[in-house]
């Protein structure tokens, strides 16, 4: 126990170590641009209009077409968690707030602005908000984690603040404490597959449309330290206002359930 809790206090010195050294750079617009240049997307065969996108974080197929991440893949560990824990420098302001576009790709603020404004007057819960895949305090152990964490099409898709905040965000926590955030640790790491399905209506603004979908979903599986079984956990949520955390067990279901909603396997789309 002692020696595998020293090798988890070196990961995280070396990690923390490797963040330094982003953060000794000055972290502005040009560099957020030079950043999205070192990775471009490459066509992918999922469907007509797919780019697939690979950064040192994660991997991203979207519909380029209708602005919505299909599958993304993340491996969030433990060490992330207490990388961002500990390091009281990132926040989640400014540029690291800051939404970009991958290199090629439009600037999709205008679209999410005329979709606000479409939409003036209505309850919070009921707006449109730019919905993480991978989320960003998952994300946010470096500046280019979280530069990048919030990235239009390849990350993110048009979501009700209702469900961005609740069983959405409820999946994110589950990530957390199954790592040892406030909890006991479950396991060491998680494997994160997200996306977005289907279409309920389309925005569009200056030849830019986005569809808004009618779900996220979102794959985990890890290794149970305790029982030393492999687990997967599946959910299918609709995007809706009406959702909150408390949903989150209802919203369960298993993967062969999900794959036939989906029409596929994301963990067959993007592999390990």
């Amino acid at each position: 126990m002692k020696s595998c809790i020293k090798q988890t206090m070196i990961m995280v010195v070396v990690l923390i170590m490797g963040g330094a050294s982003i953060h000794a750079q000055t972290i502005n617009s040009d560099y957020v641009k030079k950043l999205y240049r070192k990775y471009p997307t490459k066509k992918s065969a999922f469907c007509d209009a797919c780019k697939l996108w690979v950064n040192p974080y994660f991997k991203s197929v979207a519909d380029t077409e209708k602005h919505m991440p299909l599958v993304t893949y993340y491996v969030y560990t433990k060490e992330h968690r207490l990388m961002q824990e500990q390091d009281t420098t990132l926040s989640r302001n400014k540029v690291l707030a800051k939404w970009n576009s991958v290199y090629g790709q439009p600037d999709e603020s205008g679209l999410y602005r005329e979709a606000r404004d479409q939409n003036k007057g209505l309850k919070p819960a009921e707006l449109l908000v730019k919905g993480h895949c991978e989320a960003w305090i998952l994300l946010a152990y470096t500046p280019d984690g979280a530069i990048f964490s919030n990235t239009y099409t390849f990350n993110a898709g048009l979501e009700f603040q209702g469900q961005n905040v609740g069983t959405e965000i409820a999946t994110e926590e589950r990530c957390r404490q199954l790592t040892g955030f406030k909890k006991e640790a479950i396991t060491d790491s998680v494997k994160i597959w997200c996306g977005t399905f289907g279409s309920q209506k389309t925005y569009t603004y200056k030849g830019i449309t986005a569809t808004v979908p009618s779900h996220y979903y979102k794959i985990m599986t890890y290794r149970n330290n305790k029982t030393h079984k492999n687990v997967t956990e599946c959910y299918w949520m609709p995007n809706e206002p009406t959702e909150v955390k408390s949903k989150l067990q209802e919203r369960m279901v298993t993967h062969d359930e999900l794959v036939k909603d989906l029409g596929y396997d994301p963990m067959k789309v993007i592999s390990k």
